[in-house]
């Protein structure tokens, strides 16, 4: 004697909304990852055959063509700019200082902020260029 077989019902997994939320995530992420901090000074680096990248200091110092300096972004002048840059407890860690001067500032202004950055300890002084292109 055959007993009649109950068909088991066929389970169907609907991931719609599992892949529209993996979409948006990607979304999210492309987009949020693609903004790049770019100064609001401009500055025209000198170029250099051996220039390399370097990750993101903390502080960096900028000098434009009319001689201001620029400490992250504020205007300072050169005489409140060790009192300044001592005032900064998270340079203590690698004691690094990324300087980006113009190519048309003269070489003692740059000379003088080095000198004033190793009266405060700072030895360590990244100065910033750009590739130049073959």
């Amino acid at each position: 004697m055959k007993l009649l077989e109950k068909s088991r019902p066929k389970v169907k997994l609907d991931i719609t909304s599992l892949v529209d939320v993996l979409f948006i995530l990607i979304i999210f992420f492309t987009v949020s990852s693609t903004f790049l901090e770019q100064p609001g000074i401009e500055l025209k680096l000198p170029k250099a055959k051996s220039s390399e990248g370097h990750t993101v200091q903390k502080i960096i110092i900028y000098v434009d063509k009319d001689k201001n300096i620029f400490l992250n972004d504020e205007l300072v002048s050169v005489n409140n700019l060790a009192h300044e840059v001592k005032k900064m407890a998270h340079f203590k860690k690698d004691k690094s200082i990324v300087l980006k001067a113009d190519a048309n500032v003269t070489h003692g202004v740059v000379i003088h902020v080095m000198d004033i950055l190793r009266q405060q300890g700072i030895y360590k002084i990244v100065i910033s260029t750009v590739k130049e292109n073959k």
